[in-house]
This record gives structure tokens, sequence and C-alpha cells, in this order.
């Protein structure tokens, strides 16, 4: 599996390239974690505009499915030079997952459990879709704006 995180290390967002095998499973968040991007109670102030382009990229929607090519979205904790594994974003599998080809493809392999692709009961809530996260990204980043401005 090949990773492509982009240009910095800093990004809150990390994604994998996929090299589906036959027999292989994937590692995934059993659910968000605390900094998920998909929780609607994060802050997205943080996250910069190349992080919502690796979003974008990973994105799909019903009946515009993400190629096959398209990155699968890792867990924020994760960092890629580091020995922990990159499990894929439970947030992102649950909301995004049904409409991506190679997530669809690990399903029928077997290599990921089809539970991943629905958010459980007791999870915290998430945003229902990119545009939306992306809207509250705006609210939050105009909320700070006129925050600092109030300051000055």
């Amino acid at each position: 599996m090949d990773h492509d995180s982009g240009s910095t290390t800093n990004d809150s967002v990390h994604v994998t390239v996929l090299t589906l095998e036959a027999g292989a499973t994937y590692d995934y968040r059993d659910r968000p974690c605390a900094q998920c991007l998909w929780r609607t109670d994060s802050d997205l102030t943080a996250t910069t505009e190349h992080d919502m382009q690796m979003l974008a990229r990973a994105d799909g929607r019903p009946r515009e499915l993400a190629s096959f090519t398209a990155p699968v979205v890792d867990c924020p904790l994760d960092r890629p030079d580091s020995a922990q594994p990159l499990l894929w974003c439970a947030g992102w599998l649950a909301v995004v997952g049904q409409h991506h080809l190679a997530v669809q493809l690990a399903i029928a392999l077997h290599a990921i459990p089809t539970n991943t692709l629905s958010p459980q009961a007791t999870w915290p809530q998430l945003h229902p879709s990119l545009t939306a996260l992306l809207e509250a990204r705006d609210e939050q980043l105009q909320r700070r704006r006129a925050g600092r401005e109030r300051q000055d």
C-alpha cells in the first residue's frame, strides 16, 4: 500500500493510495477519533486548504463515485513517518466509503467489514457529506475572524 500525504508533514489529512491485493486486510479505526474532521464537534479552523484538497480527492457521492484510484483517508492521529500503522478514518469510511470504488472493492474482497460504511449508534454526530464539512469549516473560520476583529 502506497502512502501519499502531500508536500508537508503538518497536514491534518493523510491519504493512502491503495494497491488492493487478494487476501489482504486493511486496518481502520473502529470509531472516529477525538481529532476526526468528520465529527460535527471538531474544530476545523486549523485545517488548511491543502487538507481540504486532500479530502476532495477522496470524496465520492451517490451517482458520482470516487474512482478506484482515488485515495483513502487515514486517521489524523496516525503519522506517515511513525511506526504506528496508518488506520483508515472511521468517520470518512462511514460518510464517504460507500461512494468510493476502492472501498467497495475492499468490502467485496472481505478486506474490511461492511459495518464500517455506517456510523454506529454510540458515535458522535458526523457531517453527512464533504460539502457539509466544508460549510461548517467556513462558518467556524468566519466566527474566528469576527472574534479577532472584535479584539482589534
